[in-house]
Order: C-alpha cells, then sequence, then structure tokens
C-alpha cells in the first residue's frame, strides 16, 4: 500500500469509529419525534425541557431533519395563536 492509500484507509478507519459510537443516552429520530410535543409545550409554558428532555435537545441539535421539523411546528402553533388573537379583536 503506498502512502496516500494508507493516508486513506486511516482516515476511513477514524471516521468509522467516530460516527458508530453512541452515547448511551442518545436517541434517533423516532424516539426524538414520540417526544417533541412534550419538547415544545413546555418551551412554550415558560419550562425548561432541557432538563427533563436533555436527549431531545441533543438530538435536535445533531439532526438537521428533526430540527427542522421541531421550527416547523413551533411556527405552526405560533401562527395558530396569532390567528386566534386576530379573530377575537
Amino acid at each position: 500500500m503506498n502512502q496516500p492509500e494508507q493516508k486513506t484507509d486511516l482516515f476511513s478507519r477514524i471516521m468509522r469509529m467516530i460516527f458508530s459510537v453512541e452515547e448511551e443516552d442518545e436517541i434517533g429520530c423516532d424516539e426524538c419525534y414520540e417526544h417533541i410535543d412534550q419538547y415544545v409545550d413546555m418551551l412554550r409554558a415558560g419550562q425548561n425541557p432541557d432538563v427533563v428532555l436533555p436527549q431531545v435537545k441533543r438530538h435536535l441539535e445533531q439532526c438537521r431533519c428533526c430540527e427542522v421539523e421541531f421550527q416547523a411546528l413551533i411556527t405552526i402553533l405560533e401562527t395558530g395563536i396569532e390567528s386566534e388573537n386576530g379573530a377575537s379583536s
């Protein structure tokens, strides 16, 4: 194996090690999705969901797809509240 191939192989092994390590308390997208409503409800109630649901916070920081879903849910709820307030004026 020549020098560039060795470096590529080493890089590949390091990347596999980095991305194959899972923390015990790490959750996947499905579990994050199960708790996202509770997380948002706590946020909207002025509570700190990161204390009760730290795994959801970590997952949202790491997963762009779930973070987009989270932001969409927040936007929908805020738009609904604004619509309700506008209708009662």
